[in-house]
């Protein structure tokens, strides 16, 4: 899904806790930024709302060279 959506572009997963707690380390390790809300129901609920949002950046390279 990295590649299909654009940087600074988000998704919203709705699902049970734990579902939502796998997509969130997975969303972690390809540097997006998430946050978990409650239900709007009850706070109670084991179903939860998971906010994505792919974060914009660019890899760098480095060009030190060292001299001895």
């Amino acid at each position: 899904m990295d590649h299909i959506l654009r940087p600074e572009g988000s998704v919203i997963f709705r699902d049970q806790v734990d579902v939502l707690m796998r997509v969130k380390r997975l969303a972690g390790g390809m540097r997006w930024k998430t946050q978990m809300v409650d239900h709007e129901d009850r706070p109670l609920l084991r179903e939860k709302v998971l906010f994505v949002v792919k974060q914009y950046w660019v890899a760098c390279e480095n060009n030190s060279t060292s001299s001895s």
